[in-house]
C-alpha cells in the first residue's frame, strides 16, 4: 500500500490542476494529452483502495461540475482501471460515465473510444443462448464496441488507437462483422499521420485480407515493416496473405524468412498456426527451441515430414494447411467462444475459434463424402464426414444440440436423435417414429454398418422403442440404481409359436458411461410370453435396472429381436445419480405410475406402479413414488407438489427468466410429514380430474427445515383423451 501511494498523489495532483482549468469548448490536444497521462498513471496503480479513493475525490468534483465532459471521461477511465483490478462490475460504471461524456460532447472522440473499451471489457453474456440472440439482434458487446469505435474514428479519422481497436473488434465479430466500417476507417487513417504507426498498418493489412483484398493487404504489411513493425510478425502476415492469394513460392520464402527472426511475438503466431495439427510432443519440442534460426530449421523439417507422409511436392502441405485455415475461417467459426459441454461429451476442444468440424477439417482436409439428415423436432442438426484411408475408413459424426450452431464431435450417430415426449405421443397414435430409421438410412451409402439399421422401405426393422428412466435406492446393493422402463409397439415385434403360446425373445445390451469409461453394464436376454400374439395397438413393456455409483452419466441401450431382424439403439444423457444410502439428505427421482398400465416394480419392501409410455387418460390418477433420505426418525420435512403445462409456452415466456421475469407452477399439494428414518419411501396420489389433455411437468420440492436444504425433482407425462 505504501509503495503505491506516491503514484496516487501524482494522479490526484495532476487531476486537481486539470480540473481547475478544464475547457468547455471542443476537445483539443491538451485534453487528449491529459487523458493519456491519466491512463498511463492509472496503469501503474494495482491497489483497488487507492483507485477507489481517487474515484471518490473525482466524484466529489463531478457533483460540482456535472456538465464537464472531461470529468466524466476521467471517471470513466478510473472506473475502467477499477474493473481491471477489482472486478467486472466497475466496467458498467465506466460505460455509464463515457456515455454521459458522449451526451455532453458527441463530437469528441474519447467518450466513444472509452465506451468501446468498456463494452469489450464487459464481454459476452454468460448464457450462451442469450448471447447468440444478442448477436443476431446486434446487441452483443462486439457490435456495441464496433459502433462506439466507429463514432470515435468518425470524430477523428487520425485517432490510431480507436481505428486499431475498431479493426480488431470487426475481425472478432462472428455474426454481421462490420468490416465495411473497419475498412473505410483503416484506409482513411493510413492516409493521415496515423499511417506512420505500425499497429495501424498491421490492423489495416488484416482487415484488407479479411475483406478479400490480397494486394492491398500485402501493401499494408509492407508499410508495417517499413514503419518499424516486428519483422517476424510482418513476414508471417505476408506469408499468410500470399498463401491466400495462391502464390505459394513467394509465401514459402516469406514464411521461412519470418521464422528465422528471433521474435517472441512472431514465435507465438507460428506456434498457433502449428498447433492445429502438431502433437503435444511436437509442440513441446517447438517451445524448447532457443532462437529464430533453430526455429526455422525445425519448421522446415516438420513440414518436409508432412510432405513425405502424404506424398506431396516440397512445400505443398504447408500451402494446403493455410488453404484449410482460410476455408475454416469462412465456414466453421464459432458463433460464441463460450462452449457448453455436458458430462457425456467425451471430446472437448480447448480452442475457441472453430467448431469441431473446423478442427477435423484442419487436420484431415475436405471429406471424401458427407451426409446429413433433417427431421424437424426429432433429429438435431447433424453431419457425418467420411475419409477413405489406406489403413481403413475414418467416419466423424457432428451434432449441434439445443438449437445452438456449435457442431460437436460425438461418439455415435444416434447422438443426433432428440428425446422427449413427442415420440411417446406418436406411439400412442400408432404412427411410429421414422426419424431414427431415416437418420441411419441417410448414412447407408457411407458404410455397410448403417445398412442393417436402416430400412429401405420405411422403418420396419426399427423397434421404435419408448424409454423413460428414474434413479432410486437399490436395496440389494445398498446404493443407487438406474431403472429404464420401456415399451415396444406390438406391430414391431415378430411372435414365435411355443407350445400353444407365443414368445417374444429380446436381447438387451446396456452401457452406462461417464468421462472415465463404463460405470455399469447389463447384457441379458429376456423372453416375454403371451397366450396369443399381441394386438396391433398393444405394447410389450418391461424394466431394466442396474446399480450405479454416484455421478453424472450417459447411457446407450441396444435392443434386438433374437433373430436380429429388428433392433434399435436408445441413448440418454445427463443422468444424475445421487447418494441414496440414507447417510445424507437426498431425494430420489420421481416415479409417476398409473393403475392399469400393466407394469409394476417390486423393490422388496414396496410395490411401485409404473407407466411405460408416460400417458394418463383424462380424469385418471397419477401414483407418485419417491424416496427421502438422510433424515432422523420422526423429523419433519416439508413437501410442495406443483404442476405446469409444457405446450403453449411462448418463446418470450420461456426466456422471461433471463430478463428478470418469473413464473411459478400452480401448487397441487403442500404438507409436512415425519420421516420414517434414514430412508422414507413415499407414496402419493395426484388426481388429474380437472387437468386437460397436454404435456406436463410434475415438480416435487422437499425441504429439510432443520438445515434449510432443499431438493427439487421433476417428471414429465402426457394427459391424453380417455
Amino acid at each position: 500500500m505504501q509503495v503505491r501511494r506516491p503514484a496516487l498523489r501524482l494522479v490526484l495532483g495532476g487531476w486537481l490542476a486539470l480540473a481547475a482549468g478544464a475547457p468547455l469548448g471542443a476537445q483539443d490536444s491538451s485534453d487528449r494529452v491529459a487523458l493519456e497521462r491519466l491512463r498511463d498513471s492509472l496503469a501503474g496503480i494495482a491497489d483497488s483502495v487507492a483507485l477507489k479513493q481517487l474515484e471518490a475525490v473525482t466524484i466529489d468534483t463531478a457533483k460540482r461540475h456535472r456538465d464537464d465532459a472531461m470529468i466524466h471521461l476521467r471517471l470513466g477511465f478510473i472506473g475502467y482501471r477499477l474493473g481491471e483490478v477489482a472486478g467486472k462490475a466497475h466496467f458498467e460504471d465506466a460505460a455509464g460515465e463515457f456515455e454521459w461524456a458522449a451526451d455532453l460532447r458527441p463530437q469528441w472522440p474519447y467518450p466513444w473510444y472509452g465506451d468501446g473499451l468498456a463494452e469489450l471489457a464487459l464481454g459476452e453474456h454468460t448464457i450462451i443462448g442469450l448471447e447468440n440472440l444478442r448477436q443476431v439482434l446486434g446487441k452483443d458487446y462486439l457490435s456495441k464496441a464496433a459502433r462506439a469505435f466507429a463514432k470515435a474514428v468518425e470524430a477523428d479519422p487520425a485517432f490510431a488507437d480507436a481505428t486499431v481497436d475498431l479493426a480488431r473488434t470487426a475481425l472478432a465479430q462472428r455474426i454481421g462483422p462490420r468490416l465495411d466500417l473497419a475498412l473505410s476507417a483503416v484506409r482513411a487513417a493510413a492516409l493521415s499521420p496515423a499511417g506512420r504507426e505500425p499497429p495501424l498498418q498491421l490492423a489495416r493489412g488484416r482487415v484488407e485480407r479479411a475483406a478479400g483484398n490480397a494486394d492491398s493487404a500485402l501493401a499494408a504489411f509492407h508499410a508495417y515493416l517499413a514503419a518499424g513493425g516486428d519483422s517476424g510478425l510482418g513476414l508471417l502476415e505476408q506469408a499468410r496473405t500470399l498463401y491466400y492469394a495462391r502464390q505459394p513460392a513467394a509465401a514459402l520464402r516469406a514464411y521461412n524468412e519470418g521464422a528465422r527472426v528471433s521474435s517472441a511475438t512472431a514465435a507465438a503466431q507460428y506456434r498457433s498456426d502449428l498447433a492445429w495439427i502438431a502433437t503435444p510432443a511436437e509442440l513441446a519440442a517447438f517451445d524448447a527451441l532457443g532462437d529464430g534460426p533453430a526455429r526455422a530449421s525445425w519448421l522446415a523439417e516438420f513440414w518436409q515430414q508432412r510432405d513425405v507422409a502424404e506424398v506431396r511436392q516440397p512445400g505443398e502441405r504447408l500451402a494446403e494447411q493455410y488453404r484449410r485455415w482460410f476455408y475454416a475461417e469462412r465456414n466453421f467459426l464459432l458463433v460464441s467462444r463460450h462452449r457448453h459441454y455436458d458430462i457425456t461429451e467425451r471430446y472437448r476442444s480447448t480452442q475457441s475459434e472453430f467448431d469441431d468440424r473446423g478442427i477435423i477439417y484442419l487436420r484431415h482436409g475436405a471429406a471424401d463424402r458427407r451426409a446429413t439428415y433433417v427431421a424437424a423436432d426429432s433429429v438435431e442438426p447433424n453431419e457425418t464426414w467420411l475419409y477413405h484411408q489406406p489403413e481403413g475408413d475414418l467416419i466423424f459424426h457432428f451434432v449441434a444440440r439445443k438449437g445452438v450452431q456449435d457442431f460437436k464431435l460425438v461418439e455415435s450417430l444416434a447422438d443426433a436423435l432428440s428425446t422427449g415426449l413427442r415420440g411417446a405421443l406418436a406411439l400412442q397414435a400408432g404412427r411410429g417414429s421414422p426419424a431414427a430409421s431415416g437418420l441411419f438410412a441417410s448414412r447407408a451409402e457411407l458404410s455397410p454398418l448403417y445398412v442393417r439399421l436402416a430400412d429401405p422401405t420405411g422403418s420396419a426393422n426399427m423397434l421404435d422403442m419408448s424409454v423413460s428412466r428414474f434413479v432410486v435406492g437399490d436395496p440389494h446393493s445398498g446404493g443407487s440404481a438406474l431403472h429404464l422402463v420401456f415399451a415396444i409397439p406390438a406391430n414391431r415385434l415378430a411372435p414365435i409359436p411355443d407350445n400353444g403360446r407365443v414368445v417374444y425373445p429380446l436381447s438387451f445390451r446396456l452401457y452406462v458411461t461417464a468421462a472415465g469409461g463404463v460405470a455399469a453394464r447389463l447384457d441379458t436376454m429376456r423372453v416375454f410370453a403371451a397366450p396369443r400374439p399381441l394386438a396391433g395397438g398393444a405394447y410389450l413393456s418391461g424394466q431394466l435396472a442396474v446399480p450405479v455409483p454416484p455421478g453424472v452419466y450417459a447411457y446407450r441401450l441396444l435392443t434386438e429381436q433374437a433373430d436380429g431382424a429388428a433392433g434399435t439403439l436408445v441413448t440418454g444423457n445427463s443422468v444424475r445419480v445421487d447418494t441414496l444410502t440414507g447417510g445424507t439428505f437426498a431425494v430420489s427421482d420421481l416415479v409417476v405410475g398409473r393403475v392399469g398400465s400393466g407394469l409394476v416394480w417390486s423393490s422388496g419392501a414396496d410395490t411401485v406402479l409404473l407407466n411405460p409410455l408416460g400417458l394418463f387418460p383424462e380424469g385418471s390418477t397419477a401414483e407418485l413414488y419417491y424416496e427421502v433420505c438422510g433424515l432422523a426418525p420422526g423429523s419433519v420435512y416439508h413437501t410442495v407438489v406443483r404442476l405446469e403445462r409444457v405446450e403453449g409456452r411462448s418463446f418470450f415466456g420461456a426466456m422471461s427468466h433471463w430478463f428478470g421475469g418469473g413464473r411459478r407452477l400452480p401448487v397441487l399439494l403442500e404438507f409436512d410429514a415425519p420421516s420414517d428414518g434414514p430412508i422414507t419411501r413415499v407414496h402419493r396420489q395426484v388426481a388429474l380430474g380437472d387437468v386437460p389433455r397436454g404435456q406436463y411437468v410434475l415438480s416435487v420440492r422437499i425441504s429439510n427445515p432443520a438445515t434449510g436444504a432443499t431438493v427439487t425433482r421433476n417428471a414429465e407425462f402426457v394427459v391424453v383423451p380417455h
